[in-house]
């Protein structure tokens, strides 16, 4: 299986490369930026600790960001170590229906290769193989993205898992958002918000990625 990635969801709303790895912060979709005077591109703040205001701008009109060397190579190496020893504990989507892409069969992102295989329990495997997935929730390094997209007091929502994909597999539809796909109704559960130079999400997710993604390969986009 070439690409893995690692995904958690955060209440109240990051990417690492397979040798230095990489974290991604992504909040939920249908947004208006922020006027360009609200913000600077300057990649100091006054607090060391602090998300840089080039962050902050960057998420504002993205919607994500990219962070790498969140976690050392040996990190990385015993994350996938400790998903190598359950390779055969993953789920394959075989049902068609359970493919995660729009528009079905014929479409782009559905794929042509085995379905999407899933992995969960992450954190269930003891302290050995369970620490690094663990230590995301409140890594140094992410913890100040945290507080500015979240707030103080941030929780998990749902329990992570991970996610495998050989060449050929199904794309992954974005969803959620201030204003639901669906129905065009405002979403105030999951609404991304920015006031009086707060930014807030009801809901971030984090993905960590555990193989190397190069241009053009697929597996892991925004």
């Amino acid at each position: 299986m070439k690409h893995r990635t690692f995904q958690a969801t955060l209440l109240i709303a990051l990417l690492n490369t397979a040798t230095t790895a990489a974290f991604a912060i992504h909040r939920p979709t249908h947004h208006t930026p922020l006027e360009p005077h609200r913000t600077t591109m300057n990649s100091h703040t006054s607090d060391p600790d602090a998300m840089p205001d080039d962050d902050k701008y960057l998420f504002d009109l993205n919607g994500y960001i990219l962070l790498k060397n969140v976690l050392t190579p040996e990190e990385v190496l015993a994350a996938n170590r400790a998903i190598d020893t359950r390779t055969d504990q993953f789920h394959e989507r075989t049902n068609p229906t359970l493919r995660n892409a729009s528009g079905g069969i014929g479409s782009p992102m559905y794929g042509t290769g085995p379905g999407r295989k899933d992995l969960a329990g992450v954190f269930d495997w003891g302290s050995v193989d369970s620490r690094v997935y663990k230590s995301l929730l409140a890594h140094p390094r992410l913890v100040p993205y945290f507080h500015e997209l979240l707030g103080k007091g941030y929780r998990m929502d749902h329990l992570p898992f991970v996610i495998a994909q050989d060449k050929g597999g199904d794309g992954f539809s974005l969803h959620g958002g201030t204003i639901d796909c669906q129905s065009g109704v405002y979403n105030h559960v999951l609404a991304y918000t920015y006031a009086h130079g707060t930014m807030r999400n009801q809901l971030l997710g984090c993905s960590l990625i555990l193989s190397d993604h190069k241009e053009g390969d697929g597996g892991f986009c925004v």
